[in-house]
């Protein structure tokens, strides 16, 4: 029978033993299923405080189920006059700014296992005279429930030039997912400027 501190030896070792089975394919990011998660969480509670410790893991590790990108897609969809023209204005920026227009996530009520594509729509307004040079950009998506963040999926760098820009991407939806509302935050930074919005999805029982 295993003592106490080579149980929690197991349950680390068990824990490493599923980070290495996790695989990055290209064009996905993706952090743990909600299986993996699971058992991978329960590997790290009993190796903190026994069989408690592992109910404990198993519940946190479900949750990094939610932790997946996948099929992320970005393309340009308005040139910088168009931009120019959907906001209104007469004068180019005096800095580079990024506006979301709309953020959305359809379909609007899905099943667990069914998959979520949320799509970040945004311009990316800049002086004439960093024009030619582009800007760096970060598109991100938190996912919550209940006011609680369940996870913040992997962020997305580019390098992208002025004008509108659809930036897609598909959230899974893990088996074990419970019934409920759930919000997507948007965000898009570039240099000091971002901006946010928020979309609504339902998960059905």
């Amino acid at each position: 029978m295993l003592s106490a501190p080579n149980l929690r030896v197991t349950g680390l070792a068990l824990c490493c033993g599923l980070m290495t089975g996790c695989a990055t394919t290209e064009g996905n990011q993706q952090l743990f299923g909600a299986g993996i998660g699971t058992a991978l969480g329960c590997g790290i509670g009993y190796a903190i405080g026994g069989a408690q410790g592992c109910a404990i893991g198993s519940a946190l590790g479900a949750a990094a189920g939610w932790g997946v990108v996948a099929q992320y897609q970005a393309t340009q969809v308005r040139s910088v006059a168009q931009d120019q023209q959907l906001y209104g204005l007469t004068e180019p920026v005096s800095s580079t700014q990024v506006q979301i227009r709309k953020g959305t996530s359809a379909p609007n009520t899905v099943r667990p296992g069914d998959t979520v594509k949320v799509v970040t729509d945004y311009s990316l307004m800049m002086p004439p005279s960093l024009a030619a040079q582009g800007a760096d950009v970060e598109e991100s998506w938190v996912l919550k429930k209940d006011g609680k963040v369940l996870a913040n999926l992997p962020p997305q760098k580019n390098h992208r030039a002025g004008g509108g820009w659809a930036a897609n991407a598909s959230i899974p939806i893990p088996t074990n997912a419970q019934a409920g509302t759930y919000v997507i935050e948007h965000k898009v930074q570039a240099g000091s400027s971002y901006d946010t919005d928020e979309s609504v999805f339902i998960v059905g029982s």
